[in-house]
């Protein structure tokens, strides 16, 4: 236990408990999602009564950041659609459940349609740490524009990344399933769909 203290001592030494909201310092260039610390979930209403929350677990995105000129900023993201964590409490069904959801052409279709892409078009600062970024969302083989309302969190330079400057970002949007052609269980789960994604980009190695 006294090992377990003193490490997090010298850690807590070693990375501020909050970093700054800063672009100061920050280097333009490529990042890549650091998958470790990068949620991304879509949440509709069930029954109208309850939101019904699911977790992507194996996405990837790339992104071109500008320090100096945000809106030059592009990004990319693949998702795949059969990787779910739904939190079903029986551990049999939750497999089944989430394989349903993945592949069944009522839900994702993942066989017709293997995966989830995002590409950005525009980017626009709001505010000094805020921002829009569009892009041409495909799904179920339908491409739709769709905003993203974004916040840019801050830089880090961890040690076990070798000082390689770590972003921060959350972002959000709604889009309507039926436009992309889902319309399966309506009146049971809602028409929009809430997206939310918070994360962290690496540095890419030069």
């Amino acid at each position: 236990m006294k090992k377990l203290a003193v490490a997090a001592g010298l850690l807590a030494i070693a990375l501020p408990a909050q970093a700054n909201p800063t672009l100061e310092g920050v280097a333009s260039g490529l990042y890549n999602l650091e998958k470790t610390h990068a949620f991304l979930t879509w949440s509709v209403k069930h029954n109208g009564i309850s939101d019904y929350i699911v977790n992507f677990t194996d996405f990837e995105a790339d992104l071109v950041f500008d320090a100096e000129n945000p809106e030059n900023s592009q990004l990319s993201v693949s998702i795949n659609p059969t990787a779910m964590n739904t939190n079903y409490p029986d551990p049999v069904k939750k497999a089944e459940w989430e394989a349903e959801l993945g592949t069944d052409p009522r839900f994702m279709n993942a066989g017709e349609f293997p995966t989830i892409t995002f590409t950005s078009t525009a980017v626009e600062t709001t505010g000094e740490f805020e921002g829009t970024v569009t892009g041409d969302l495909t799904f179920l083989g339908v491409t739709q524009p769709v905003t993203l309302d974004v916040s840019y969190g801050g830089v880090a330079n961890p040690p076990w990344f070798g000082q390689r400057d770590v972003i921060g970002f959350t972002a959000t949007t709604t889009v309507t399933r039926s436009e992309f052609g889902q319309t399966s269980m309506a009146g049971i789960i809602s028409d929009e769909v809430e997206i939310e994604f918070s994360g962290e980009f690496l540095q890419a190695e030069e």
